[in-house]
């Protein structure tokens, strides 16, 4: 049998990467063969599975159904996708037996993972989520949307929408910085709500200084 960890990974990046490069519109030419301009579907993808392995420890949740939920949960999203047509975690969550069949995964745990990429979608809850396994899936997701990483990615992907310059990023983070902090108080498990205040913190402490550098004037230096 295939072992599943290489059967989600492979889903992953064949998606991943053909809708970077839908995205883009062109590949870089590297040693390796063609490459998109950024990959965010799998970078986003890669941090969520090493929260998995950081946050399921620590509250004891089944690690199997939390890091393959955490590689599929967006196996099926596009990057341009229409907010009102997106139904990447129903199509996801359809298309994950069909991933791990003959592979090691235990049968008996695919209905929690589909459970836990069905139930990963939004920016805020109103209740915590259970089984645990999908609150964490949810509380790893919306973490690799807050802190240093973020930034990059946000940063990298911004041009696959709309022209991109410093006072836009800047306008665009400001305006996202409400919505961080509706994630951060929507945190379904302790671990997970100190994670995201730390990395709000440092989200509120970058903006300051990028409108510090970009908007005001400079003062100066003593001495």
């Amino acid at each position: 049998m295939e072992p599943w960890r290489i059967a989600c990974e492979r889903a992953l990046r064949s998606h991943s990467e053909a809708d970077a490069r839908a995205a883009w519109g062109f590949a870089h030419d590297t040693p390796e063969g063609p490459r998109p301009v950024f990959d965010y579907r799998l970078e986003h993808t890669l941090a969520a599975v090493k929260l998995g392995h950081w946050l399921a420890p620590q509250v004891g949740a089944d690690l199997d159904v939390v890091e393959c939920a955490a590689w599929l949960h967006d196996v099926r999203k596009r990057t341009k996708d229409r907010p009102g047509r997106d139904r990447h975690a129903e199509e996801a969550s359809a298309a994950v037996p069909a991933i791990l069949e003959g592979t090691d995964f235990p049968p008996g745990k695919i209905p929690a993972v589909r459970h836990a990429i069905e139930h990963h979608v939004g920016l805020r809850l109103s209740r915590r989520l259970d089984p645990l396994e999908t609150a964490v899936l949810w509380d790893c997701d919306k973490l690799s949307k807050l802190g240093a990483a973020s930034l990059v990615h946000h940063a990298c992907i911004a041009g696959a929408h709309q022209p991109v310059d410093t006072a836009g990023i800047l306008r665009r983070g400001e305006a996202w910085l409400p919505l961080a902090e509706g994630i951060a108080a929507s945190m379904n498990t302790e671990p997970a709500r100190l994670e995201a205040a730390r990395r709000l913190g440092f989200l509120r402490r970058h903006y300051e200084q990028l409108k510090r550098e970009w908007q005001e004037p400079l003062e100066a230096c003593p001495g």
